[in-house]
């Protein structure tokens, strides 16, 4: 056994997100698998209370963010930030999908930060809504999309930039994990 536990940057930053929303003086705990081979659950979250308890399970998938400067013109709609993920299989075992990206605010700024410094895009799905929008994704032609990408300037409005055939720029805003705690709280009831 390998005496080396390490947790990826992605799933540490929604571990601690989780923890701000649901904790743990109203029973909520942020379980993460010390198995590296546990496929398909990133974290779990475990509600105890009355001598009971539930458990739901998080698979994470991060993407980096790429700046891009605003267009020139105004009747271009353009974002500060771009996410790009590759289409992947929905786990059965995953509850919930929650998909994250890690931006740098001041892409200007030259000094040392902290790691509180970089801000972050989350959206919050249950299994079954990933695996809906995944299926959903398509070219300009129509055919399967390998991926897909949303767009922001601000992390609590995100619209869908690629995998939408039409390129409606379909709004994803509802999805911002902030949005949708309760969904984790329902579930966990």
């Amino acid at each position: 056994m390998d005496p080396v536990f390490t947790l990826q940057w992605p799933e540490f930053v929604v571990a601690h997100r989780l923890q701000q929303h649901l904790p743990k003086k109203l029973g909520y705990s942020v379980l993460i698998p010390l198995s590296r081979q546990e496929k398909g659950i990133d974290l779990a979250i475990l509600r105890k209370g009355q001598g009971k308890h539930r458990t739901v399970t998080i698979q994470i998938k991060a993407s980096r963010t790429y700046w891009r400067p605003l267009p020139k013109r105004p009747a271009t709609k353009g974002f500060r930030y771009y996410t790009w993920f590759r289409q992947f299989v929905v786990p059965p075992d995953a509850d919930f999908v929650l998909l994250l990206g890690m931006y740098a605010p001041d892409q200007g700024r030259t000094k040392t930060v902290s790691a509180k410094w970089y801000g972050d895009c989350s959206l919050l799905f249950t299994r079954k809504e990933m695996t809906k929008f995944l299926k959903s994704c398509r070219t300009v032609g129509g055919k399967p999309d390998m991926m897909f990408g949303f767009g922001f300037d601000d992390p609590s409005k995100v619209f869908l930039t690629r995998g939408d055939p039409k390129r409606s720029l379909l709004d994803f805003s509802s999805h911002v994990l902030g949005k949708r705690i309760g969904l984790i709280k329902k579930a966990l009831a």
